[in-house]
């Protein structure tokens, strides 16, 4: 495919008639979840390119896909939740559980709980020796220092300058801080969230909307 002109037209899904695309795309991109935006995020950073957003969800033009606590009115809503379940756990006495997904564009990261969390570095290491070249846990930390943007600032394993904020919680229970020497397997570990100010940050906010606000050529729909 040709390269196309830089513009920029965003039709949220479920949007009425269907859409006729014009032109040619360098790049089509598959879904508007959290993987999705950071792909179309890399991809149209090189301004010859012109990469396309499919989204089978809807726009996020509802308040509470914005607002913290608005993921208790989101998770568990067919407006916003593809409302999947698993199957029937035998582990469980039969029950099924229900597996919460982004109906929107941003995906999951515009419902979920705003808990900023990486993987056990040992998990990836053992993917690593699995065959799973680079997938280890040095190959990965500098993608997760390149993506954030921390408050505690740039360190050996935090980085600034990037497009996902994480903050400190600030709110706090007594249950869920940690104890300076903990006596028991119980102790709870201090977690970080990713709510800069009083809004949400979800990957639509924080990888398509900044190419927007750089005029690049990527398209959503």
């Amino acid at each position: 495919m040709k390269p196309g002109t830089p513009t920029n037209h965003r039709l949220g899904g479920n949007s009425g008639m269907p859409k006729r695309l014009e032109g040619d795309f360098d790049y089509i991109v598959v879904g508007a979840g959290t993987a999705g935006c950071i792909v179309a995020n890399r991809l149209s950073a090189n301004p010859k390119n012109r990469v396309l957003i499919l989204e089978a969800g809807g726009s996020d033009n509802w308040i509470w896909f914005h607002i913290p606590v608005g993921y208790l009115f989101a998770i568990g809503n067919p407006r916003s939740d593809w409302m999947f379940r698993t199957e029937p756990e035998a582990g469980l006495n039969g029950r099924s559980l229900a597996y919460p997904r982004g109906k929107v564009i941003g995906g999951s990261s515009a419902i979920n709980a705003m808990i900023s969390m990486r993987g056990q570095a040992a998990d990836y290491d053992h993917w690593r020796q699995l065959g799973l070249s680079g997938w280890g846990w040095d190959d990965v930390k500098p993608a997760f220092r390149r993506l954030e943007d921390h408050f505690l600032g740039e360190s050996e394993h935090h980085g600034t300058g990037g497009g996902w904020r994480i903050e400190a919680p600030r709110l706090s229970w007594i249950i869920l801080t940690p104890s300076a020497k903990p006596r028991n397997r119980w102790a709870f570990q201090k977690f970080r969230i990713s709510t800069p100010a009083t809004m949400r940050v979800s990957a639509i906010s924080t990888s398509t909307r900044s190419a927007d606000a750089a005029g690049l050529p990527r398209e959503v729909f």
